[in-house]
């Protein structure tokens, strides 16, 4: 599955597989209509399903999560959209794109959470769905939660010390110490007190694993293109199937 499955172009594709029926293995080849039937029975709850169930065979020894989200192209390119939407407007807030929530478990760097939303929705809005999102066998062995500044919120940090984690999210520049026991101003006191101690001793380079994660999603093309607004986020939601079925192959299958 090297190149974009187009509906249009598959049954030139499927012609080509003839061989196969005629070695034996097949009795005929899927139709077209099978393929699709096949496809609108797929919720996007049973990729974000799949995608949480092969992050969790990956991440036997995970003690850290890194989170972050990233925007995506729904729609493809097209003159009518630039004269549409314009330049300056056509930017990541835009109703064409969609945000892709991830929890990337350390050190598999397998996607163990995954959620999506409007371009416009702040990070932090998200993170309740995607934390609750994660399967209960994998929060146990966790230790640090790892995140950016967008994910600094007294909600965050208060529910990520019930679950005894250490929060290194980067404090923002705002941020004042209230002299109280709660853990927002104990981790505001701690980062003012000591200045060095979020980039020297909590490893602020395990942040930047979930970008990894990103850039491997959007170097490689979409395995399924649809046209159908209902459908976009499940294509989107192939590619990070295909991610994790990678990792998975990596640790069954040594090199």
């Amino acid at each position: 599955m090297q190149d974009q499955i187009v509906w249009r172009d598959l049954p030139p594709k499927l012609r080509l597989c003839d061989f196969l029926i005629e070695a034996g293995y097949l009795r005929h080849i899927p139709s077209k209509s099978t393929f699709h039937r096949a496809w609108d029975e797929v919720s996007q709850a049973n990729l974000e399903s799949l995608i949480k169930q092969l992050g969790f065979a990956c991440s036997q020894h995970t003690t850290d999560v890194a989170i972050d989200s990233s925007g995506f192209e729904l729609t493809e390119g097209s003159f009518w959209r630039l004269l549409k939407w314009g330049r300056q407007t056509l930017s990541k807030s835009s109703p064409i794109f969609v945000k892709l929530h991830l929890a990337v478990g350390l050190p598999s760097r397998a996607v163990v959470g995954v959620c999506t939303s409007s371009a416009p929705e702040h990070d932090a809005a998200a993170f309740g769905r995607l934390w609750e999102g994660l399967y209960r066998r994998l929060i146990p062995p966790l230790r640090r939660v790892h995140a950016d500044r967008a994910y600094w919120s007294e909600s965050i940090i208060g529910l990520l010390a019930q679950e005894t984690l250490q929060a290194v999210i980067p404090k923002k520049s705002n941020s004042r110490d209230h002299g109280t026991s709660s853990p927002m101003d104990r981790l505001v006191r701690l980062q003012s007190q000591h200045r060095g101690i979020y980039t020297k001793n909590c490893r602020v380079y395990l942040r930047a694993e979930v970008e990894h994660v990103f850039g491997q999603l959007k170097q490689r093309p979409r395995l399924l293109r649809d046209h159908k607004p209902q459908n976009k986020r499940k294509s989107l939601l192939c590619s990070v199937v295909w991610y994790n079925h990678r990792i998975r192959a990596q640790r069954v299958i040594p090199v």
